[in-house]
């Protein structure tokens, strides 16, 4: 009996394949990102899953099994994870492997991680930020424990272009190869996939050929050359989040500046080389992510979830607008984390307990929920209000360009501060109230309208979630005030309007009236919005040409069967060969479901590997 599994990838994108077997052992195959730690989560559960000589799995990727392109070696050290390594565990606890932290604390040999002296490993902690070419070492190290368990791993340096059924398996064509690698199973896991250019991107990029400019579309952060971004010259970046911060790091201390922390003060300050350009940066609400808290919770994880829960999103039926009938509910559940802290944490602040507030809060109207807030919280300054907090400039408008960069440098301090003060570890319980309501969010969502789906989870919520926190860790935070304070980086504010405009780049700002920027380069410092109908992945593009995939209709992601991530067709129906994960895939569990397994990077893993061994024991 044969049997196989494989992932593969497009263009510019990470791509893996797998295959599994017995006898003439059993393949898979699958595409895009297959061996970054996606497609490697999906390999580790096929090997312990498997026994030696059952399987035969294939790996398509052209960069670095288990790292892939994001995590691999090959980069800067000045790039970052965004988790501290004890929150890295996506591998932890499976099958004996060990979380980031725990690899770290172990030690490896420099000689096996290629990571430099054994003493840089010990001298980390709990909260340190690895850099990306260590966690890629780390990733790599798992690949390599999960291959070893006796099952025939077979690594093709390659990217997938293309799946076609073949007889009772699937022909996954390569590349560089003539011939295609005949499989039973395929496993997509590109991770994050490459995006066309719009309309108005490819009008920039047309403007920058035509005047020698640089521009570079949304996508990860990577260096710019000398001879493409001169010292002093301008560049507008669009965008303040992730990659926003990346992008500077490459700009700054990769031209060779250098941060020194002040003894009286203890703030950072920017040493220039005198190669940086000026940097403009601009985005939607106009200031960066928040950075990420060092503080802890006084009183204890609030009780989530509590109010915005399944049952009670049921309660109000089905086909319901995200922003009417279910937001009134999120923000109880959030300022419900928010007070439970509050009032238990900090009683001396409190103007009633929190079992009373906790009852009113539950009871409340929409409308009488501000005035419950203000008896609640006497002190002005201990309120929580939503709109101020995920809009902080709107209504604001300032003098001039400086009036602007002084006010944000303020508002980025107060959030250090404020993010790493014990005394408002407050927010730290509404953040906590923020990320149940997002999983339980994802949970209701089949009972969403798609387009309230699309514009107000998809295009509003998720992001808002992010923006508070997912940001950068604080040091990060720190820089971008000490480079402000430099003058190498200067905000634009919210909304900044970009065009091309006679030999230049323009941008303008709208709270500051009158104010032009010209640059000779523009970043779009984001990574492009994932979406099946916008791919340039060849082997995605190939499938949804032929109707053999499908985009979800509420995210624009593509389409899987929630259960075993088989990948869904045009026509409604689940292919019996193929399946996909990652974050291009649009997977979300019935209201009705007692647990939702994509949530858990393991259980994802787990359930694709099981339904790859089904079709190759059929």
């Amino acid at each position: 009996m044969r049997g196989s599994a494989s992932s593969a990838r497009g263009p510019a994108g990470p791509g893996g394949g797998h295959r599994a077997g017995r006898g003439a052992p059993p393949r898979a195959g699958g595409g895009g990102g297959g061996g970054a730690p996606p497609g490697t989560g999906v390999v580790q559960r096929l090997c312990a899953l498997a026994r030696p000589g059952e399987l035969e799995v294939h790996v398509i990727d052209p960069f670095p099994p288990g790292a892939g392109r994001i995590w691999r070696r090959a980069q800067p050290d000045l790039l970052w994870m965004n988790s501290p390594v004890s929150a890295v565990s996506d591998f932890g606890g499976a099958d004996g492997l060990p979380s980031l932290w725990e690899w770290l604390r172990a030690v490896p040999p420099a000689a096996a991680t290629g990571v430099g002296p054994a003493a840089r490993a010990q001298r980390v902690h709990e909260r340190w930020f690895a850099t990306r070419p260590l966690a890629g070492a780390y990733y790599e190290w798992v690949f390599a424990r999960a291959v070893a368990a006796g099952i025939d791993v077979r690594v093709h340096a390659d990217r997938a272009v293309d799946v076609r059924d073949s007889g009772a398996g699937q022909a996954v064509w390569l590349e560089s190869a003539p011939e295609p690698l005949v499989v039973d199973a395929v496993v997509l896991a590109q991770g994050h996939i490459e995006i066309r250019p719009g309309a108005g991107e490819r009008e920039l990029a047309a403007h920058a050929d035509r005047h020698g400019l640089l521009y570079r579309p949304p996508g990860l952060a990577r260096a710019v050359e000398l001879d493409e971004l001169g010292p002093g010259e301008t560049v507008l970046l669009r965008g303040l989040g992730l990659t926003f911060v990346d992008q500077v790091s490459l700009l700054s201390q990769g031209r060779g500046g250098a941060f020194r922390r002040d003894r009286g003060t203890g703030r950072l300050a920017y040493r220039a080389s005198g190669r940086e350009p000026v940097i403009y940066a601009g985005s939607r609400r106009g200031v960066p992510y928040h950075t990420k808290p060092t503080s802890t919770l006084v009183a204890g994880p609030p009780p989530l979830p509590s109010l915005y829960t399944r049952e009670a999103v049921a309660a109000l039926g089905t086909g319901l607008d995200f922003r009417t009938r279910v937001w009134p509910l999120v923000v109880k559940e959030i300022l419900g984390g928010y007070f439970h802290e509050l009032l238990l944490g900090h009683p001396d602040r409190a103007g009633m307990s929190w079992p009373e507030f906790s009852a009113r809060l539950a009871a409340a109207a929409a409308q009488e929920v501000p005035r419950l807030v203000a008896a609640a919280a006497p002190d002005p300054a201990d309120r929580y209000d939503l709109d101020v907090v995920a809009t902080p400039m709107a209504g604001r408008e300032f003098d001039d360009a400086d009036h602007l960069q002084r006010w944000t440098r303020s508002y980025l301090r107060a959030g250090l501060r404020r993010r790493g003060d014990p005394r408002y570890s407050a927010e730290l319980g509404a953040l906590a109230a923020l990320g149940s309501a997002v999983l339980t969010t994802l949970e209701v969502a089949p009972r969403l309208t798609p387009r309230s789906r699309r514009r107000d989870v998809e295009g509003w919520f998720l992001p808002l979630g992010g923006f508070l926190s997912s940001g950068p860790p604080r040091r990060r935070m720190e820089e971008l005030v000490a480079l402000s304070e430099a003058g190498v980086l200067r905000f634009l504010g919210p909304s900044p309007r970009i065009s091309a405009a006679g030999t230049a780049f323009t941008a303008t700002s709208g709270v500051v009236p009158a104010h032009v920027v010209r640059a000779t380069g523009l970043i779009e410092s984001r990574l492009a919005e994932q979406a099946l109908a916008t791919t340039a992945d060849p082997l995605l593009t190939a499938l949804r040409g032929r109707g053999e995939c499908a985009a979800d209709p509420a995210t624009g992601l593509l389409a899987v069967r929630e259960a075993d991530r088989r990948i869904l067709l045009r026509s409604g129906a689940a292919h019996p060969r193929r399946f996909a994960t990652g974050p291009a895939v649009a997977a979300v569990c019935s209201p009705e479901r007692d647990r939702v397994p994509e949530f858990g990077f393991f259980a994802v893993n787990d359930a694709v590997a099981r339904a790859v061994l089904s079709v190759v024991a059929g």
